[in-house]
């Protein structure tokens, strides 16, 4: 399926590991130029080749999520080098440690939402502007199913940004509808990435001896027994960006979490 986005400017937050490399290099195989931002340099330039080696231009921006100023001058980087950002991703997250307590002192609190809740309402904040100016756009958050269900204890400030996320989904699909704008969202779950590899180890030896037993006691909740493929959450990402294939699809929250979630 064409999604016609050949030539279309992607901004994809957290973008040189895991979820993110495999939302950018879906865009890209699909002609997308993608500008991608994260802390690490070498991910970010590993990711950044990748999507170049696959014939589209593209964009490494070595930042701080937590920093505002660092997101201020990703966004003006990307209008700087393309002219225009047509697709948001808030991809940028993490510390979904099962370790966080409602006693626990504002600065874990303020730490995890600073992550999860903050960057996502300041990159659409600005790319927003731009959308509007040059006739619309399409934006895309990505939360998780933790957002929606509490998987195991102590993990009340990851799960209500999340949930944080889904609901600014719906409510800026309303309101930028008048600008030709729309605003979806991707629920993934159990997605083999290095911060999925970081979490499983903290699950050692209680759910299992190794992390390779702990994602086989996860695969088994799951209807599909496997864990999932960064890219697996690019395509739907990619579809929803993609004015021609999804322009009546707006507000609305899709798991991919391999029919983790069972409920309507």
């Amino acid at each position: 399926m064409d999604l016609e986005l050949r030539g279309k400017v992607a901004l994809v937050t957290g973008g040189s590991q895991g979820i993110g490399k495999g939302i950018c290099t879906e865009l890209a195989r699909e002609g997308a130029y993608v500008a991608l931002c994260a802390r690490k340099p070498g991910p970010l330039a590993e990711t950044r080749a990748e999507c170049e080696r696959l014939g589209v231009k593209a964009l490494a921006l070595e930042a701080d999520v937590t920093d505002k100023a660092a997101i201020e001058r990703v966004v003006q980087q990307t209008l700087d080098r393309f002219g225009r950002i047509d697709i948001l991703v808030n991809n940028a997250g993490g510390d979904a440690a099962n370790s966080h307590w409602v006693d626990d002192p504002d600065e874990v609190w303020e730490k995890n939402y600073a992550i999860n809740l903050w960057p996502c309402i300041r990159f659409t904040r600005l790319a927003v502007k731009a959308m509007k100016a040059q006739g619309g756009g399409a934006i895309v958050n990505v939360a998780s199913v933790g957002g929606k269900i509490v998987s195991w204890p102590g993990v009340s400030d990851y799960s209500s940004a999340k949930s944080a996320v889904m609901m600014l989904t719906l409510t800026w699909s309303v309101d930028l509808a008048p600008n030709n704008i729309r605003v979806n969202c991707v629920n993934p779950a159990l997605i083999r990435t290095p911060l999925w590899e970081e979490l499983a180890k903290s699950f050692v030896p209680q759910l299992g001896p190794d992390v390779e037993s702990v994602f086989k006691s996860f695969t088994e909740k799951l209807t599909i027994k496997r864990t999932g493929k960064p890219e697996e959450v690019g395509w739907l990402v990619a579809f929803l960006a993609s004015d021609v294939r999804a322009g009546f699809i707006t507000g609305q929250c899709w798991n991919v979490d391999g029919g983790y979630i069972k409920t309507i």
